[in-house]
């Protein structure tokens, strides 16, 4: 049994600022979805001296070119978390 990462998860976790990565179901309106969630090391409340808008960006970014590029994965949803 592999207990490998999917190729969008490594990606992402590499970033300076993240903490962790995992994928989440959600049923909705008769679909399950796939969602990323990404646990960052810092507020996400874009009015703290904490907020690292580079690394929300670099999120966004690297997960949509792993999952263009590097995977046929489809994921649904994006979703950025803080640590608490």
């Amino acid at each position: 049994m592999s207990h490998d990462k999917a190729i969008v998860r490594k990606q992402v976790e590499r970033l300076d600022g993240v903490t962790k990565a995992w994928f989440e179901w959600i049923y909705e309106k008769g679909e399950l979805l796939k969602v990323l969630v990404v646990e960052v090391s810092f507020d996400t409340d874009p009015n703290s001296l904490r907020f690292r808008q580079r690394v929300i960006d670099a999120i966004v970014d690297t997960a949509k070119a792993a999952l263009e590029e590097d995977t046929t994965m489809v994921v649904s949803r994006l979703r950025i978390v803080p640590p608490f």
